[in-house]
């Protein structure tokens, strides 16, 4: 009985785990970025706007850069939430704004 209640409990604290660690993802138009605070604000479809930060190891897709985008872009982020913030894994560019 005794092993089957730890295993129990061993799997309830990796699925909490994986839900704390999960990614999300959100798709929108750049609307400013902040590259000294490496921070980007999107707006969505739905009017939202979120704040969305990099770090070095946040990666471009298609062999983007981080310098390349602009307001006005189109992009979809991949990012994980900690410390109250949206921290982006990866920003794949799917439209390059008016310019």
């Amino acid at each position: 009985m005794r092993k089957y209640a730890s295993i129990a409990l061993a799997v309830l604290f990796l699925a909490a785990a994986a839900l704390v660690a999960a990614e999300h993802e959100k798709s929108g138009k750049i609307l400013r970025i902040d590259p000294d605070a490496r921070m980007m604000v999107i707006q969505t479809k739905q009017g939202d706007q979120w704040e969305v930060y990099w770090t070095e190891t946040t990666k471009a897709e298609h062999g983007l850069t981080l310098a390349e985008l602009r307001a006005g872009d189109t992009v979809e982020i991949e990012y994980v939430e900690r410390d109250g913030k949206k921290w982006a894994t990866e920003i794949e560019r799917e439209k390059k704004g008016d310019r």
